[in-house]
């Protein structure tokens, strides 16, 4: 098989924590999750921990992540807009 495909997630709700990313785990040689992006710091330190995300590609918004030049080969953005007003 070629190289892993390189992921990186903006979102860490149920979509993104608990689907995406377990298939990393599912499929090791395969995906790798090389940084993540959540509102949520305490889910970015979480997932962090867990998939082993050096802490400078762990960052509290995808606009953020965006930045980077290059982060990954894919990028799945799983963040849920507000229909209300705030």
């Amino acid at each position: 098989m070629a190289n892993k495909i390189t992921v990186a997630l903006a979102g860490l709700g149920s979509r993104g924590k608990d689907t995406y990313a377990k298939a990393a785990k599912i499929h090791p040689d395969k995906i790798e999750i090389v940084a993540i992006a959540d509102v949520n710091p305490k889910k970015v330190e979480m997932v962090a921990e867990e998939y082993h995300i050096p802490k400078e590609r762990c960052y509290t918004s995808a606009e953020e992540m965006l930045k980077e030049e290059k982060l990954a080969d894919v990028m799945f953005s799983l963040l849920r807009h507000r229909t209300d007003s705030m």
